[in-house]
């Protein structure tokens, strides 16, 4: 683990290698990863707190404040790099195929769509915390805390969010796709 954090903290600051756009892109996918890593870090450490001894804190453990946050901040990670990686396809194809027009986003325009990316990732992972009626224990339905699994016990609106959640990332992963092969298969 500490070689990843190094490799990814060096590669984001080497300036020779990426210029200043491409950079930012890179920091902002990186703090996303390393959000990951931090939920990843809880949860060893909640796992070694209660070695042995899970199934009697278990229920404790899942509607705690902790299993919530931890949760939440799987969840911005995983908007986020997502949304991070789509962008990059995106930005990247329209660099790709249209070489000679000016589709090139420049530092404004990256720096407002990583704010919005970040600010929609929070407002995603969130919104289960605004209303416990709908939500219920989102991010508490299971033992590690990490949301998006559904079963017939889930409140209606939680299984919607989940749903919603789950198409958004289906429709970002195809377009990737689309775009990617498109690209091949154009030139």
């Amino acid at each position: 683990m500490p070689y990843t954090v190094n490799s990814n903290f060096m590669t984001g600051f080497h300036d020779s290698v990426l210029n200043h756009i491409l950079r930012c892109i890179c920091l902002s996918l990186i703090g996303a990863d390393c959000l990951m890593g931090v939920y990843l870090l809880f949860i060893g450490a909640f796992d070694i707190k209660y070695c042995g001894e899970y199934n009697r804190h278990a229920q404790i453990w899942m509607e705690s404040l902790s299993c919530q946050l931890i949760g939440s901040l799987a969840m911005l990670s995983t908007e986020v790099s997502v949304m991070m990686l789509t962008y990059m396809t995106l930005e990247k194809y329209l660099c790709i195929v249209f070489p000679f027009q000016h589709y090139r986003a420049g530092r404004k325009q990256t720096l407002c769509s990583l704010t919005f990316i970040w600010l929609l990732g929070f407002i995603i992972a969130v919104i289960p915390f605004w209303d416990k009626q709908t939500f219920g224990n989102f991010y508490g339905r299971n033992g590690v805390c990490f949301p998006l699994h559904s079963d017939q016990t889930e409140k209606p609106g939680a299984r919607c969010y989940s749903t919603a959640i789950f198409l958004e990332n289906l429709i970002q992963n195809v377009s990737k796709h689309l775009i990617k092969h498109k690209s091949i298969f154009f030139f």
